[in-house]
């Protein structure tokens, strides 16, 4: 009958005691099928092992290392190393596992399975995690978690000498390019400065300093050059005043001796001139020496036939006017010497003059282009000690690289250490057969009487005058009981034999099942 909202609960235990055997078959049918998977299903069994993270042995004071991953970030590169298809391979071929399907399954799958049998939780506090396994035999569980921990362990050193040396050998070419752009830069500083010396901004005191020496000593020789040019002019005067005297002194007439004398003094002068320069043997004074003896020779003729007196010392005898006109003459020569010898002087002085300003003009043209080169010479040494500050800071992280990578190769960095070793399990981890056994029971109740009431829903036989009195708004005058003719007869018969073919049915299939399967469900009631 269909079911009505105002059911009382007499009606429901009227649904359920008409389809009590499906009821009692699917609770049946429901747990046999659990207890057969409970005893079909092989014990499977986790062995675990812990491992604990062993922080850095030396102080981080001291040495800094360059793995900065944390343990969860670096247990999750590890376990893709350790968990791929080469490394489980690996295992399998060592302990021997999944041998009845290893030549027949793909080494993909064989991977995927044990891969999903392996178990990585990270315990509270980051310090440690546990690494378990699940296999069906325990001793294969045991050693399988055991080789698993030793991959870990090593796969971290090696991950950490990996990430320690690339992070070295990365900072190594950072260094390396930096140092070569450092190097064309301080090229670039260099020939700059070789390019524009004396302008650079650091030269500007030492050219101030010079260019006031330059004007000190320019001053210095106007004053010197005037000096002498006023002393030129003073002893052309005595030049000329001398001059005067001489004529005054040789007013008369002249006597041939006389002009020989004056010859001979000149020759004389001139002999001495060159032998403070030259040898004696050189060809001007050897030819001097010989005119100077002919004179003497012409002088002292000249005198014998005058009757003069003979100087002994001079080869000759000059009258009172002609030897004061001769003291004259050489002074005249000595002032003219003088007088030369300031012309030189004077021209190197004014060479010199020039000199100083040709220096004093470039140095003003050099302190004039200083505001230019210093902005130069800014935007060059800008460059340069960013590249510098940059190599110091790049050199002193390789340096500390290169002690975080010794660090890690002398395993004093952080470690991986099994703190549980693998343990040998003595309880199955799984299948939990009374869980299982527990929501069958659940299951069943609920198909067994959610299936009645499903087909007490959809059956649409009216069983009583209230389903009747729900579906039509019409007085009941009567009711007709069940009719129990033969069709009835033979339709309880029908209902019997199936329930009593089913009940057989079901007591075969469990001994059968009970005679197969009584070692195992032995093994299993001893746990």
């Amino acid at each position: 009958m269909p079911l009505r909202p105002d059911m009382e609960p007499k009606e429901f235990l009227e649904i359920f005691r008409r389809k009590k055997w499906l009821i009692i078959f699917s609770i049946f049918f429901v747990m046999f099928g659990a207890i057969v998977y409970c005893v079909i299903v092989p014990n499977k069994y986790q062995s675990s092992t812990t491992i604990l993270v062993i922080p850095q042995r030396v102080p981080e004071r001291f040495v800094s290392s360059t793995v900065t991953y944390g343990v969860e970030e670096r247990l999750t590169a590890t376990s893709h190393q350790i968990l791929s298809r080469t490394r489980l391979m690996k295992v399998i071929d060592e302990l021997g596992l999944y041998h009845e399907g290893r030549n027949s399954t793909p080494p993909e799958i064989l991977a995927e399975k044990m891969r999903k049998k392996i178990g990585i939780n990270i315990l509270k506090g980051n310090n440690a995690f546990v690494l378990s396994y699940v296999h069906e035999d325990p001793k294969v569980a045991m050693l399988t978690a055991s080789k698993m921990a030793s991959f870990f362990i090593d796969e971290n050193l090696k991950v950490r000498e990996q990430l320690a040396a690339g992070t070295s050998e990365f900072l190594d070419t950072q260094v390396q390019e930096v140092k070569k752009k450092l190097e064309e830069q301080e090229e670039k500083v260099k020939k700059y400065k070789f390019a524009y010396l004396g302008e650079l901004p650091q030269e500007m005191e030492a050219n101030l300093n010079m260019l006031s020496r330059l004007q000190d000593q320019r001053r210095t020789n106007a004053e010197a050059i005037a000096r002498a040019e006023d002393r030129k002019v003073l002893m052309e005067s005595q030049i000329s005043s001398l001059q005067n005297q001489i004529r005054t002194l040789e007013g008369g007439a002249e006597d041939p001796t006389d002009l020989l004398i004056d010859e001979l003094y000149t020759k004389r002068k001139q002999l001495d001139d060159l032998s403070a320069r030259y040898t004696p043997n050189y060809p001007s004074i050897i030819q001097i020496r010989n005119e100077i003896e002919r004179l003497e020779e012409r002088i002292g003729k000249s005198e014998q036939a005058g009757n003069l007196g003979v100087d002994n010392t001079k080869k000759t005898v000059l009258p009172l006017r002609k030897r004061k006109a001769s003291r004259e003459r050489e002074e005249v020569d000595r002032i003219r010497g003088q007088v030369r010898s300031l012309e030189l002087d004077i021209t190197a002085l004014k060479r010199e003059q020039e000199e100083t300003q040709r220096a004093s003009n470039a140095i003003q043209s050099k302190v004039a282009r200083l505001p230019q080169r210093e902005q130069e010479m800014i935007s060059l040494t800008r460059d340069y000690n960013n590249l510098k500050q940059s190599y110091d800071e790049l050199l002193k992280k390789k340096l500390e690289a290169n002690v975080s990578q010794n660090l890690e190769e002398r395993q004093k960095g952080e470690q991986f250490q099994i703190l549980d070793p693998a343990n040998l399990p003595g309880q199955p981890f799984a299948p939990d057969r009374l869980r299982i056994l527990s929501l069958a029971f659940v299951a069943s109740l609920v198909v067994g009487f959610g299936g009645a009431l499903g087909l007490e829903f959809i059956d649409p036989t009216l069983r009583s005058s209230r389903d009747f009195k729900h579906f039509f708004e019409l007085p009941v005058l009567a009711t007709i009981p069940i009719i129990q003719n033969e069709e009835y007869a033979r339709k309880q018969s029908l209902r019997r034999t199936t329930v009593l073919g089913g009940i057989l049915s079901f007591m075969v299939a469990v001994i059968a099942f009970v005679v197969l399967f009584l070692d195992k469900i032995r093994t299993i009631l001893q746990f």
